[in-house]
């Protein structure tokens, strides 16, 4: 057996319980704040040496990754989907438990070479990065929900837009709706005004965060593939963003399968003996990337092109539903390369 300490960490938002093995020696336990002083506590009872750690990835962040490596541990975020379970340890959990579960993972990676099921960690600032872009992308989903609501009101009450508004949510059809405030009846009415103010907040935060999301697709490291990435039909730069920030480095992967992998859009299979079968997609990874690609794709093949006459094939003969996944998989692979080209 190596020389190498090897923790395992089970991380809370208010306290971190730690096991470590070093050599053939016996496991020792720990249960700190999770706090920088907590920390430190860990660190100072762990010893020097070659440290390994291990975490599940969780909503606690990335602080205790930070810190632990700032120190010259080398430290590993686990995929929690990608552990192993037994039927035992699902119907008997525990902190110290799902500990010693994941330093037995971490020993046998480092002692007999076996598969340390880790997810990529990126560097801070794609992190903050993403943060501006996710909050985008969250804000339009709110929006949506508020112009859902005004057109559920306007339902309930029998209001029918005007025949000369084909467009809803345009400047006139605002402008329509706010004069419907002074004359319907007074409960709605309150209901109807609370609902445009909301529509006009999220409206100037969104107007807001394109800017910022514009200005930060002209850094050196996003203006080239930005620039590459939207002359695609369909794809703006909101897109092109969320795609970079949510990839990472776009040269950790390998092939367009791991690619596909990563994007969830790689159908499941189940092969044994003669069997061989293929279900729906994964939808493992980030679902933001597939939000974009979804809205892509849609915009895509209204435009005439090969992939809109292969959408149109493809549809045809397997449904509407498997082919814009299929598209969405061609229009990954297409950005992928544009991304990580020289």
């Amino acid at each position: 057996m190596s020389h190498r300490i090897y923790v395992a960490m089970d991380v809370h938002l208010k306290m971190i319980l730690a096991v470590w093995q070093s050599g053939r020696g016996k496991r020792r336990k720990l249960v700190i704040e999770a706090t920088a002083e907590g920390l430190e506590k860990l660190v100072q009872a762990v010893g020097p040496g070659e440290i390994w750690a291990v975490y599940e990835a969780s909503s606690c962040g990335l602080e205790v990754h930070d810190r632990l490596t700032a120190r010259g541990w080398k430290v590993w975020l686990l995929a929690p989907t990608h552990l192993p379970h037994s039927v035992e340890s699902r119907k008997d959990k525990s902190d110290e438990r799902d500990g010693h579960r994941m330093l037995d993972v971490l020993v046998a990676h480092g002692e007999l070479g076996t598969k340390l099921p880790w997810v990529w960690i990126p560097p801070r600032k794609t992190r903050e990065d993403r943060e501006v872009v996710r909050r985008r992308l969250k804000l339009g989903e709110k929006l949506g929900q508020i112009k859902n609501e005004l057109t559920a009101l306007l339902r309930t009450q029998a209001v029918v837009r005007p025949a000369d508004q084909k467009k809803a949510w345009t400047l006139k059809h605002v402008a329509w709706l706010r004069g419907l405030v002074t004359t319907i009846a007074r409960p709605v009415a309150a209901v109807l005004s609370g609902l445009l103010e909301e529509l006009e907040f999220y409206q100037a935060q969104i107007g807001k965060l394109d800017e910022q999301i514009r200005t930060l697709s002209e850094e050196p490291e996003y203006r080239e593939p930005v620039g590459r990435m939207t002359e695609l039909e369909g794809v703006g730069v909101l897109t092109a963003m969320v795609f970079l920030t949510e990839l990472g480095d776009p040269n950790r992967f390998s092939n367009r399968g791991s690619l596909g992998k990563y994007t969830g859009l790689t159908p499941n299979r189940y092969a044994s003996s003669d069997v061989d079968h293929k279900g729906h997609i994964s939808r493992m990874g980030p679902h933001r990337l597939r939000k974009v690609l979804n809205q892509a794709a849609w915009a895509h093949v209204q435009h005439e092109g090969p992939w809109a006459r292969w959408y149109a094939q493809v549809a045809e003969r397997r449904g509407k539903k498997i082919a814009i996944v299929g598209l969405m998989r061609k229009l990954a692979i297409d950005l992928w390369h544009r991304a990580r080209a020289a």
